[in-house]
């Protein structure tokens, strides 16, 4: 047994001796030396110092398969920038790096976000549809100004809400579309239609043009007279009560079948003018009511003139209205500034003389027929005139025929006649 012991003994120490080798440096100092030592390495790794490192260059493809129970980890890795390159695996587990915008898969709908998306100075474009639970809330482009707006949807009532007054400016019910506003709707001081609920500019709408303009129509455009307006309030009952209807015939105060242009009807005092002025115009209407209510501006006074009428010629003029009883007058001047009036009151073809003057004479009537339809009238001794009238200047005849008046000339000198009918 010792022989098997010292013979292993000297294999060992022969194997040692032959694998280093004692050399002398040129300071005369033994150093040993191991020729076998590992002095090179490639595909990845580096020799040095009889040390195999890792790094260098790699000759080939190369593998390292891991395991669920043999993992590969790499600690201490320091914090890289946002400028830096991903580190990404293809199909083949080819390890490869690409800039994180070429990263187009990412997929945010299967993630859940604990923190909030910052988007500034960025778009979200191309979407399809979003869904949003809460809140959409809209601050102002001036930062200082933290008041906003926010779109809600709450128990059927999709609201616009102003922080401002802490309320909804505006409220849509989805049930029946009814849109409701917290405050007065303005619209630029502008020309141009501001609401039009249709599509048509014959429809009813808001606009404007040198001044506001409400138009509405009603009714079918193949239907004529087809619409109505009609304005309503409620009585002490509750009850509505319709106050005026516009129709295609007019409008109706008090009533729904309006006869005219306006047809106003009540049970006393239908109508009432406040603030009139007196008028000092001569030729200003009177309004009148006939026996049916209508009002029409009356015809009277109405002026009729006749031409020159010589000495002993006759004019004859026709009333506009050939009322049966009648009133009116008639007056005439010459050159001297004198003035000759008379007035006459009439039933059908009777005349009546009420009285008249001419300059410093009175006028006296005598009656020329049964009927009492001509009358002479006489102003004698009248002063005389510089354009040749005497005492008979002014005097003349009348005669009523039903609508037609007839002036005879009974003077000295050419006259103009003026008939004023003033009515009853």
């Amino acid at each position: 047994m010792k022989k098997i012991i010292y013979l292993i003994f000297l294999i060992q120490t022969g194997y040692i001796l032959g694998q280093t080798e004692t050399l002398v440096t040129v300071n005369g100092k033994k150093v040993t030396v191991n020729p076998n030592a590992l002095t090179t390495a490639n595909n990845g790794l580096t020799a040095t110092n009889g040390n195999l490192q890792l790094g260098g260059e790699l000759l080939k493809s190369s593998v390292l398969t891991t395991t669920p129970t043999s993992t590969l980890a790499i600690t201490g890795l320091q914090t890289g920038v946002e400028t830096n390159n991903i580190l990404t695996v293809d199909t083949n587990g080819i390890l490869e790096t690409t800039v994180k915008e070429n990263l187009t898969s990412d997929n945010l709908g299967n993630h859940t976000a604990y923190k909030n998306l910052e988007m500034s100075n960025k778009d979200i474009q191309n979407t399809q549809t979003a869904f949003i639970n809460n809140n959409l809330d809209i601050l102002d482009k001036i930062t200082s100004n933290t008041k906003y707006f926010s779109i809600n949807k709450d128990n059927g009532m999709f609201n616009i809400w102003n922080s401002g007054t802490s309320s909804n400016a505006l409220s849509i019910d989805q049930t029946n579309n009814r849109t409701a506003f917290s405050s007065t709707i303005g619209f630029p001081y502008a020309d141009g239609i501001k609401i039009m609920f249709t599509n048509n500019k014959d429809a009813t709408r808001i606009d404007h043009s040198s001044g506001w303009i409400v138009g509405t129509i009603s009714g079918q455009k193949t239907l004529a007279n087809s619409g109505q307006f009609n304005w309503s309030n409620y009585s002490n009952s509750g009850a509505q009560k319709e106050i005026m209807l516009l129709t295609s015939t007019g409008i109706g105060l008090g009533t729904t079948a309006p006869t005219t242009a306006m047809h106003v009807k009540a049970t006393a005092d239908p109508i009432l003018l406040e603030g009139l002025t007196a008028s000092a115009t001569a030729t200003n209407l009177k309004l009148v009511v006939g026996d049916d209510g209508i009002v029409k501006k009356s015809m009277f006074p109405k002026t009729y003139k006749t031409p020159t009428i010589a000495p002993g010629n006759s004019y004859s003029v026709t009333l506009q209205g050939n009322l049966p009883i009648t009133a009116f007058l008639v007056q005439t001047s010459n050159l001297c500034g004198r003035t000759a009036m008379n007035s006459f009151r009439s039933y059908n073809n009777t005349l009546s003389f009420l009285g008249g003057q001419a300059r410093n004479v009175s006028f006296q009537s005598s009656v020329l027929n049964e009927d009492g339809s001509s009358l002479k009238l006489e102003a004698n001794g009248v002063i005389g005139c510089e354009d040749g009238g005497d005492g008979s200047q002014f005097n003349f005849i009348i005669t009523k025929i039903g609508a037609v008046i007839t002036i005879t000339n009974n003077g000295n000198i050419n006259k103009e006649y003026s008939i004023v009918q003033t009515g009853l």
